[in-house]
């Protein structure tokens, strides 16, 4: 006979799992590590918990015609995780050998008043497209860890001004120079 809390704490994980997933996916905002390849690791693993959830409470049901239910769907979440982390393996080994990544340089910085970061990025879009520059506030949560929220995106552009601006949240991209605090 299983106690009452043990009784519901498969289904809990499991929904934690989903909301957690849903959470992340339409949050304006997104935790990020400062390593590439701890984003990439993180990514994996969350991409895992849903199916590993799945296969944790397919073992925890005792009816017959739920637990074959639970089983197939529990098989149908891994396909398309497995998929994913074979996709993301490849980019992982590339920013494990350069420990950077080539597609968001970082040009240029600037502090605010309330204590984020906001940080002015160069985009590659590789051998077919242009470059765009992309700002973003960061917003220190744990050392090597942050909350970043994209503020604004140029498409088609290679140098921007980053410059300070009070009343739009502290800064602002431009294209023309406005007392810039760096020009990239």
């Amino acid at each position: 006979m299983q106690k009452p809390a043990q009784r519901f704490l498969a289904p809990a994980a499991l929904l934690g799992t989903c909301l957690a997933a849903i959470a992340l996916i339409f949050a304006p905002a997104s935790p990020r590590f400062d390593s590439a390849p701890l984003n990439y690791m993180a990514a994996m693993a969350l991409a895992l918990l849903l199916p590993f959830s799945l296969c944790w409470l397919t073992l925890r049901i005792r009816t017959r015609g739920w637990q074959a239910g639970m089983t197939g769907l529990a098989l149908l979440t891994w396909l398309p995780a497995l998929a994913f982390v074979f996709m993301a393996s490849y980019p992982l080994q590339a920013a494990l050998a350069r420990s950077e990544m080539a597609e968001d340089e970082p040009v240029a910085s600037l502090r605010s008043g309330d204590g984020s970061h906001y940080k002015l990025y160069r985009l590659s879009g590789g051998a077919r497209s242009s470059w765009s520059v992309l700002l973003r506030r960061e917003t220190p949560l744990l050392p090597g860890l942050k909350l970043v929220r994209d503020v604004e995106r140029r498409t088609h552009t290679y140098s921007a001004y980053l410059c300070e601006a009070p009343g739009r949240g502290g800064v602002a991209l431009s294209q023309d120079p406005c007392n810039a605090v760096n020009q990239y």
